[in-house]
């Protein structure tokens, strides 16, 4: 798909969007965090084009992003997201979409969008498809692109890391005990036959179902990646 063709489409997602959805203009505390995040992100991104981040009053406990240069984040997750720092990872996770080529996948989908209904078609289509779209490959992708990009722009990990423990709560708050622990039959770990080949199929199929691994899962890999930063970063500051 052409580059215009996309922003065309990009532009009129983004309208539909805060048309709709965009009232937090009298809520300067949302709007100045989200620019100073991204100001700080978009700065440790080397040479990436910038980004733009908006928060939206929908329903959904998410943050999504279009193949145009915006990152959408619902107005209840940034609410319980208590630091710039962990709003900086659901950012930065949003982000590694673009930066990873994962948005890829929209442009066939995209290309077959007529002109002036668009905006109106995606903006109601994007939150509900972009994760489902994606699957849990690129979704762990982004998850450690966030963690080293967190890093990169000066935030603390630890405290980004925290999104985690607000994405286990609103699943639970939900009902949603699969979202944190994955499906409950695979959870035993004294069932005979735990690790076999059917196991294994069960859970890539519960992946592919959810587009996600487990938050308990995503948090420990996150905890991985950070870990292993953290030597480098203070043999860097020892070097200085």
């Amino acid at each position: 798909m052409e580059p215009d063709v996309v922003r065309r489409i990009a532009d009129e997602v983004h309208a539909e969007l805060v048309a709709e959805f965009g009232r937090d203009k009298e809520e300067p505390w949302a709007v100045e965090r989200l620019a100073r995040v991204m100001t700080r992100l978009n700065a440790a991104r080397k040479d990436c084009p910038p980004l733009s981040a908006f928060v939206l009053r929908i329903p959904s406990f998410t943050a999504f992003t279009t193949p145009g240069p915006y990152v959408y984040i619902g107005r209840p997750l940034l609410e319980r997201l208590r630091s710039d720092d962990a709003t900086a990872y659901v950012l930065a996770h949003e982000i590694a979409h673009h930066d990873c080529g994962h948005l890829d996948v929209f442009a066939g989908w995209m290309n077959h969008l007529p002109r002036g209904v668009a905006g109106s078609i995606a903006a109601s289509a994007f939150w509900h498809l972009e994760h489902r779209l994606l699957g849990p490959e690129r979704e762990l992708e982004a998850d450690r692109y966030a963690v080293e990009l967190c890093l990169d722009a000066g935030f603390d990990g630890a405290l980004c890391l925290q999104v985690f423990d607000v994405l286990e709560h609103g699943a639970l708050d939900r009902g949603d005990l699969d979202a944190v622990y994955g499906p409950e039959n695979l959870l035993d770990p004294t069932d005979p036959n735990a690790g076999s080949t059917l196991y294994a199929l069960q859970r890539w199929l519960s992946t592919r179902a959810r587009r996600y691994v487990p938050i308990r899962e995503r948090r420990d890999l996150a905890w991985e990646w950070l870990r292993a930063r953290l030597p480098e970063r203070r043999q860097g500051s020892s070097n200085a």
